[in-house]
């Protein structure tokens, strides 16, 4: 079913078919008001996902360190394995 509009503009005067439209500057304040809220309002709420998403990196950095002297502590003692040795015992096993 296909409908067709037809729009007519019938211009009750000469000079009323260019006439501009007018808001009035109190209204024209409040809507750039309510966008400057709702922008705010989008920012917290993505500050909040970022806050809650977004990984630490002093924690990152603290693990990283406790590993890294667990490595040279193995090291020390002797209980590292090369990886050469792992790879030729994994292509034995095959």
């Amino acid at each position: 079913m296909t409908v067709n509009f037809k729009f007519v503009l019938k211009a009750r005067a000469p000079d009323e078919r260019f006439r501009k439209p007018y808001i009035s500057k109190s209204y024209f304040i409040a809507m750039q008001q309510q966008d400057v809220e709702n922008r705010l309002d989008r920012i917290e709420k993505r500050l909040g996902y970022m806050r809650e998403n977004i990984v630490d990196l002093d924690v990152v950095v603290t693990e990283e360190k406790k590993l890294l002297g667990k490595s040279a502590e193995n090291e020390k003692s002797g209980n590292l394995v090369c990886l050469e040795e792992i790879r030729d015992v994994r292509n034995k096993a095959r």
